[in-house]
């Protein structure tokens, strides 16, 4: 299962938004797809890494391993 977050980064201080919880693989890359198109943000599958600030991302992370 896995988790879909938006994270921004204002003033240094990085700003995170979970957009949906327990989604299987296709429909988290479809969500983030998605949701990086509306947003423009860019898109990323991390499965439960930490990203550096990179500017605004919707990241795919595995539910067990993003601890929400």
């Amino acid at each position: 299962m896995y988790d879909v977050l938006y994270m921004a980064y204002r003033d240094g201080q990085r700003e995170r938004c979970v957009l949906a919880t327990g989604l299987d693989r296709d429909r988290a890359c479809e969500m983030a797809r998605d949701e990086a198109r509306r947003r423009r943000a860019g898109r990323m599958f991390l499965a439960g890494s930490e990203p550096h600030a990179v500017g605004d991302v919707v990241l795919i992370v595995d539910s067990a391993a993003q601890g929400v």
